[in-house]
């Protein structure tokens, strides 16, 4: 029977090659330091567990991002506030979105204003907040209809993958919605279709 060290090590090979690689490097550092002796079961498992589960998160909302194409955005809901040159309309609306309750409750969310008024920088920081608990994806609604469209024309089945794939999103970001008018009968039909996806799912 292993113990000690050999046990140890033992469980770091296998923590390791089940795909826990923070539970084991926390283990083996655990193990080494002074306060191992001293730990009591709970805390040691609330450490070895903690660890894994925050590497965990992390790596899921970083895929969500990575997903939703906001990976690396640096805009946060924080710097959504009031001032000299914005305001934030009706008061209070920014501290309702930010619960993205409204993602929950399947609410559409029209963010309007002047140019350079922040809306993009709201949408994307709402998009990262909401990349915590849901499936999010933004696009610039311009260019994204002439890609849909695109591969509408030159590879059906993987554009009806992507809107297979759109109903299962909880959060879409169409930035730019409809600033231009459409002229493409194409562009039409497939922002139709993308509504019809969405709400129906």
């Amino acid at each position: 029977m292993l113990t000690g060290e050999k046990m140890v090590n033992n469980l770091v090979d296998e923590l390791n090659e089940i795909g826990m690689p923070s539970m084991a490097a926390t283990l083996d550092k655990i193990y080494h330091s002074e306060r191992f002796l001293s730990l009591d079961h709970l805390t040691l498992m609330s450490e070895l567990i903690g660890s894994e589960y925050e590497d965990k998160i992390s790596k899921r909302i970083n895929n969500r991002l990575r997903h939703a194409k906001l990976i690396g955005c640096p805009q946060t809901l924080e710097e959504c506030q009031n001032s000299r040159t914005r305001e934030y309309l009706p008061v209070g609306i920014i501290e309702v979105l930010s619960s993205i309750a409204f993602v929950r409750d399947g609410l559409n969310v029209c963010i309007l204003g002047p140019s350079d008024s922040g809306k993009t920088h709201l949408a994307k920081a709402l998009g990262i907040s909401a990349c915590n608990d849901y499936k999010v994806e933004y696009h610039h609604c311009e260019s994204y209809l002439e890609g849909m469209v695109s591969l509408k024309e030159t590879d059906y089945k993987k554009y009806d993958r992507k809107m297979t794939l759109l109903s299962k999103l909880d959060l879409l970001i169409l930035d730019d919605f409809l600033l231009h008018t459409i002229m493409d009968e194409r562009e039409i039909k497939v922002l139709f279709a993308i509504c019809k996806r969405y709400y129906n799912s």
